[in-house]
């Protein structure tokens, strides 16, 4: 597989769901949860993790699909507004 230019942008096929991967093993999702967004930033260690982003990068089962830097932006921007006590 040739190695994507990144970062690369997608969101889930339902639509609760933005990531902007950075790097095969890094990447941030954007996750609504009722009303509100709660933002994630994975570090793949183990299997699993590096087997899903593999999988965004590749959008060939169906739950992902591309999006622009500026769909991802907006959403990061939104969950800023509501930040989350603890951060």
């Amino acid at each position: 597989m040739e190695q994507p230019a990144f970062p690369l942008y997608r969101r889930s096929a339902n639509g609760l769901n933005w990531y902007r991967i950075e790097s095969p093993t890094v990447f941030t999702e954007i996750q609504q949860v009722g009303s509100r967004l709660v933002v994630h930033r994975i570090v793949a260690v183990i299997y699993p993790e590096k087997a899903r982003i593999l999988g965004l990068i590749k959008m060939d089962d169906g739950h992902a699909m591309p999006c622009t830097a500026e769909e991802v932006g907006s959403q990061l921007r939104k969950a800023e507004q509501f930040p989350i006590s603890g951060r």
